[in-house]
């Protein structure tokens, strides 16, 4: 979605995938296999009109969870202020290596 009430708790979900997969022939779709982060993944919100960071990476409270579906994260809306455009970054660590993700993810609060 692209818009969230203000006072809901949203779940967003992260669907991973190899860029570059590797080719077989089967009658199923290769990218509806879904992939996993490593344990050491955090989001972080941004402010789209100020370029202020509201929720910054913490390796406790932003750190992307996961279940059977998925990697996921749960985002309290009332936090956040109405009427305003949001950014999700996505930090992960591979093979020692710090990358993050800017996949131009935005959503919009609404009162």
């Amino acid at each position: 979605q692209s818009e969230y009430q203000q006072g809901s708790i949203q779940r967003f979900r992260i669907n991973v995938r190899d860029k570059y997969p590797v080719r077989s022939f089967q009658t199923s779709s290769i990218y509806l296999n879904n992939k996993a982060l490593p344990t050491s993944s955090y989001y972080q919100i941004k402010d789209l009109d100020t370029e202020e960071i509201v929720v910054d990476y913490d390796t406790v409270f932003t750190k992307i969870s996961c279940d059977s579906t998925g990697m996921y994260f749960d985002t309290y809306m009332n936090g956040l202020e109405p009427e305003r455009y949001y950014k999700i970054l996505i930090k992960t660590v591979i093979a020692g290596t710090t990358l993050v993700l800017d996949d131009n993810y935005y959503f919009k609060v609404i009162r």
